[in-house]
């Protein structure tokens, strides 16, 4: 099954926005067991579906029962950069929860990773996060860069509007959806969100949650 053009087209059927490649249509969220016995069979199920698995909730978890997979791994970026003092310190500061979420799933490199943003950040700052996602990409530590909208959709669309630097939009409010979508389609950017996007990303909690 490959993303189709549901709600927001990523502008070439069967591609995911700027990424120019096929991804399942549903991603995986895996969210913490309320019982932590569940936590392995979890995991175990996550992997033996070959979907797009998000380690979000808890790289440091999750990270070592991935290793080996070869599957799809996205996370997205702590929102550390806000407290920084310069653009420098920023960038630092983006560096260091790549760094050390990388060492959580032993690879070198997330194939998605989404910068949070929730707003009221300086150009200033703003400046030293993107040279450093960039830098990172260069280096092959981030396959796509991607943007998590966790602020309202109009501090999103202020702040997209002068940057284009996306290959995906992640979404975690569906009616948020129809606001960001408009940006999505004009700059050929693939969206991840619970429901409306081009991809679905649902949360699970347990292995029978898990699509077979």
């Amino acid at each position: 099954m490959v993303c189709g053009v549901r709600g927001v087209p990523s502008g070439v059927p069967g591609v995911f926005g700027r990424t120019n490649q096929s991804f399942p249509a549903v991603w995986l969220r895996l969210e913490v067991p309320l019982v932590s016995s569940e936590i392995d069979s979890l995991a175990e199920a996550a992997v033996a579906s070959g979907l797009p698995l998000d380690l979000s909730t808890m790289p440091a978890l999750w990270g070592g029962k991935m290793r080996g997979s070869g599957g799809v791994l996205s996370c997205v970026s702590s929102a550390d950069y806000e407290r920084a003092n310069d653009s420098g310190h920023a960038g630092n500061l983006v560096q260091a929860h790549l760094i050390e979420s990388l060492s959580c799933i032993g690879r070198e490199f997330w194939d998605f990773y989404f910068l949070r943003f929730r707003g009221s950040v300086s150009e200033s700052i703003l400046s030293g996060v993107f040279e450093a996602l960039e830098m990172a990409k260069q280096e092959g530590h981030i396959r796509f860069v991607g943007l998590c909208s966790e602020g309202s959709a109009s501090a999103t669309l202020s702040m997209w509007s002068l940057h284009d630097a996306f290959d995906a939009i992640l979404i975690p409010r569906a009616e948020d959806v129809g606001v960001l979508g408009g940006m999505a389609r004009q700059r050929r950017v693939g969206v991840l969100a619970p429901s409306g996007g081009d991809i679905e990303l649902r949360s699970v909690r347990k292995a029978d949650e898990v699509p077979g």
